[in-house]
């Protein structure tokens, strides 16, 4: 659109003269639906007998107007399609669990979604205790489900787990044994030194 053309347009629908739509235009960098809003602002703007004026169509307005709703377009459907994505996940977690076995047989189970939210609770800290505490009683634990394979990083972590805890349990008992049987031996030497005492004493009296 020419430049002529843009002050003529500004001057009937905003009822202005051409030399405040000629300044405007150049406020605005020859924009004019900038130059619309900056005689409005300005106050310059006079109504028309009517009581009312238009605003300016043009290719500049619906440009804009088109980039608008194409942006609001893409956001709703980011939004649409991480409701999609959260939705899926929280399926497949109510569709998985972490078991809770012993001795090969599962004691209980909870989906894997009430799991890991309540790792984001206060309770953290007890589950965590429970979880370890479980370890030495020989509870160990298990990650299952349709999404999941049976190695998995889930599995071999808890796998590895219990057998440092069986690990340490070995240690503390072959420590415990040891003790107890050097105990035995010392209470057991007493009375043989005792005896052979007797012995050099009746040895005295001959």
């Amino acid at each position: 659109m020419e430049r002529t053309e843009k002050i003529q347009k500004l001057c009937l629908k905003m009822n202005v003269s051409e030399k405040e739509a000629d300044d405007a235009l150049r406020a605005c960098g020859d924009d004019i639906l900038d130059a619309a809003l900056y005689l409005e602002a300005l106050g310059r703007v006079r109504t028309p007998s009517g009581g009312f004026y238009t605003e300016i169509p043009g290719p500049e307005r619906t440009v804009k107007s088109e980039n608008n709703r194409h942006a609001s377009e893409s956001f709703g459907e980011a939004v649409k399609r991480f409701g999609r994505w959260f939705v899926g996940v929280l399926k497949k977690g109510m569709n998985n669990y972490m078991e809770v076995r012993k001795n090969g047989e599962t004691s209980f189970r909870v989906p894997l979604t009430i799991f890991v939210i309540a790792l984001f609770t206060p309770a953290l800290a007890v589950i965590v205790a429970l979880l370890v505490v479980g370890l030495f009683f020989d509870y160990n634990y298990h990650f299952t489900g349709p999404d999941l394979k049976d190695n998995n990083i889930g599995n071999a972590a808890a796998e590895g787990c219990y057998n440092v805890a069986r690990d340490i349990k070995k240690n503390l008992a072959g420590d415990d044994g040891a003790n107890g049987a050097n105990a035995g031996n010392g209470a057991a030497g007493a009375p043989g030194a005792g005896s052979n005492g007797g012995n050099g004493g009746e040895g005295g009296e001959f």
